[in-house]
């Protein structure tokens, strides 16, 4: 399943909300993306018809399973690539943010995952040897848990 940046946008903005608020509405995502309702709607609905989120008009909005696994890949990847540009590339905040929300959309899973390795390797986290797959968050969470020890 291809989405374009902005689908990718409104289901990681629903996930984050989902995990801050208890229900997650048209408006709620119109502000935190500075959006029109008309916008949101529809962007709603095609993420409805790619079975990622259940919704019906003026309810609540809710990830589906599948939804909830994109874009918790989504926000990895996202992740590694601005990880990868501020750290050992040093590239400003900024453009990192920006920049990364482009290039994860035309890397593989396969150049993902190679460049999670890269990047945890040269950052001393971990060489994530233990077959770290950008499908598989079992193993990004020993790099944080790592991390987060220093």
């Amino acid at each position: 399943m291809e989405l374009t940046n902005s689908q990718e946008e409104y289901l990681k903005t629903i996930y984050i909300l989902k995990n801050t608020k208890n229900e997650i509405k048209v408006t709620e995502i119109a502000n935190k993306l500075n959006k029109t309702k008309a916008s949101v709607n529809n962007a709603i609905n095609s993420l409805k018809q790619e079975g990622l989120i259940d919704y019906e008009p003026y309810g609540q909005i809710e990830l589906t399973k599948q939804g909830e696994t994109l874009a918790q890949k989504i926000i990895e990847a996202n992740d590694i690539v601005k990880l990868f540009l501020t750290e050992i590339i040093n590239a400003t905040e900024e453009n990192a943010e920006n920049e990364a929300k482009s290039i994860k959309t035309v890397l593989s899973d396969d150049t993902l995952n190679k460049l999670a390795r890269y990047t945890h390797k040269e950052l001393g986290l971990t060489s994530l040897d233990c077959g770290y797959d950008i499908n598989n968050q079992r193993c990004i969470v020993c790099a944080r848990r790592k991390e987060s020890k220093k």
